[in-house]
């Protein structure tokens, strides 16, 4: 078996010609680097070096293990730095579930600063409901999930992201000459929103359940494009995020209206399980927190 050290040790031997030059340079007696050298060829099997009075010269077969050793050297110098910018976090993978509106806003640019700063994270990314991303949080699923503010993420570490502000999607006839309505208002209204298990919609259930009326969710689809459409088609009115909806208004047609309402600006949650938190998902974090809060 092939000792790092001892071919470290053989190869500045075979550099510098000299058993005593190597010795000096590594701090070690002469006669410890000569055993050492004597038994690796031992174990090979083959002379490797020829000593004389004017030092050392490698054999052919000295030679040839040169070239490996220093390329097996250069090899666990590599691997050394490869694995301590894992160690520092600086390299690895970190998977991230996010709520759609996390990406439909501000998540992508956002993700795409900490890419051009760490090129040697990859970030892998799933869009998926904010209950489910909590669930799988905590089973050690994912790294890191983007969520909207709700008592279900109890049990994990939270940390402050982004806000956003719902306001209600109609067609242009409906709350004509409106640029902004009360909840309450929108009682008789029947809706077109995301799925029923939403953070979104059971925020807009859970709201008309307290001013004592029936939230009325007509079509529940996969997509804020295809809630539009739907709304644009005359299936109701809906509520999604601001900055999101503004992407469909020009194009279908479509009226934004603002939502006069405490409970319409959102708190969005960066989320983990702290058993699960690697080194780059740490820093991708600490990324995020420090850009929400510079705007």
């Amino acid at each position: 078996m092939l000792n790092l050290t001892t071919l470290q040790l053989f190869i500045r031997v075979a550099e510098l010609g000299s058993l005593s030059r190597a010795a000096d340079e590594a701090n070690l007696a002469i006669g410890a680097i000569s055993r050492r050298l004597t038994q690796m060829e031992q174990d090979l099997g083959v002379q490797l070096l020829v000593r004389n009075g004017r030092g050392v010269t490698p054999t052919a077969a000295g030679d040839a293990l040169l070239a490996h050793a220093v390329r097996i050297m250069r090899e666990v110098g590599f691997a050394a730095s490869d694995l301590s910018d894992y160690a520092k976090g600086l390299k690895g993978s970190v998977d991230i579930l996010a709520c759609t509106s996390a990406i439909t806003q501000f998540l992508p640019a956002d993700l795409a600063a900490f890419g051009h700063a760490n090129d040697k994270i990859r970030l892998n990314i799933q869009e998926i409901y904010s209950a489910e991303i909590v669930g799988r949080l905590r089973a050690g699923e994912a790294h890191v999930g983007v969520i909207m503010e709700e008592p279900g993420a109890l049990g994990l570490d939270t940390w402050k992201y982004r806000c956003d502000r719902l306001a209600v999607v109609a067609p242009p006839h409906l709350l004509f000459g409106t640029h902004s309505v009360r909840f309450q208002d929108l009682a008789e209204q029947e809706f077109v929103q995301m799925g029923y298990d939403t953070a979104n919609t059971r925020l807009l259930a859970r709201a008309a359940e307290e001013q004592g009326w029936t939230f009325r969710l007509r079509a529940a689809v996969d997509s804020y494009d295809a809630v539009c459409r739907m709304i644009q088609a005359g299936f109701g009115i809906g509520v999604l995020p601001k900055e999101a909806a503004k992407n469909f208004i020009v194009p279908m047609g479509l009226k934004l209206v603002e939502l006069d309402e405490t409970w319409a600006e959102r708190q969005m949650l960066l989320a983990a399980n702290g058993t699960n938190l690697s080194g780059p998902a740490r820093l991708l974090i600490d990324f995020l927190v420090e850009r929400s809060a510079g705007r």
